[in-house]
């Protein structure tokens, strides 16, 4: 495996009273898509937020490219880790172009340079070329997510960020733009951490999958090992999911007709 570009040493956020992420330790190697799973209020969004310092940990800390994260200002770092949101959020009053080569205007690319990464990302995404003047009310929620995924590639980060970025998509528009990223993400050999609930798609997307229990860490592992060698009883049930739901629509299926 590659070396770690990104590293967690008892990384611990604090709120409220409450232990919202306890301890986390792990790292992420080079060209690794590594999916976080678990229930609601496991500590998944919140340990993104972290890495990105859009909140602060209490204890521990995060290592990009063996350089801590704090030592630079807050604004700095996120230029240089792409995030993806649920919700997309991209500016509404910005066209396509202009939302995607954000980033690299903060950065001072020149415009000749902006613009052909902008037509090169379209391209990437399968989005037609034409979209680059539209807004985004203009587009499909599929195609909006496709665009803030360009979005967060446009400055060529080393590490991406994707908090359940499927996830308010239809099944087919979601089915497709999973398939669509993890072909991306090998051809590009991108590192990324992506949070989502959905077991089916962390086996399916992951080359490792990390299992979060009330902010700790239970197990991580490529997807065969925590479906053949469970640590723990909830990691059994969680991974278990796949399972019964391919033998319930054999069931479905075998009644049909």
């Amino acid at each position: 495996m590659s070396a770690a570009l990104l590293e967690l040493d008892g990384l611990t956020r604090v709120a409220g009273g409450r232990r919202l992420v306890d301890g986390l330790t792990f790292s992420v190697a080079a060209g690794e898509l590594l999916v976080l799973v678990g229930a609601s209020g496991s500590g998944k969004t919140t340990t993104l937020k972290m890495i990105n310092r859009l909140v602060e940990p209490s204890a521990g800390e995060v290592r990009l490219a063996g350089r801590r994260h704090d030592a630079e200002p807050p604004h700095l770092l996120r230029r240089r880790i792409g995030y993806v949101f649920q919700q997309v959020g991209l500016f509404p009053h910005l066209t396509v172009a202009e939302n995607v080569g954000i980033t690299p205007a903060l950065l001072g690319w020149e415009r000749h340079r902006i613009c052909a990464r902008v037509a090169a990302l379209l391209e990437l995404m399968q989005l037609p070329a034409d979209f680059a003047g539209r807004l985004p009310a203009q587009l499909s929620g599929g195609e909006q997510q496709r665009v803030g995924i360009a979005r967060a590639l446009a400055a060529e980060p080393p590490l991406l960020l994707l908090d359940e970025p499927f996830g308010a998509l239809d099944p087919l528009t979601r089915e497709a733009l999973q398939r669509s990223f993890r072909e991306l993400q090998r051809r590009l050999g991108l590192t990324a951490v992506f949070v989502t609930h959905d077991v089916v798609e962390a086996v399916l997307l992951a080359d490792r999958i990390a299992v979060l229990r009330t902010g700790r860490l239970l197990q991580v592992g490529t997807p065969a090992e925590l479906l053949q060698r469970p640590a723990d009883p909830d990691v059994e049930a969680l991974m278990a999911t796949p399972r019964r739901q391919a033998e319930a629509l054999r069931a479905r299926l075998g009644g049909a007709g």
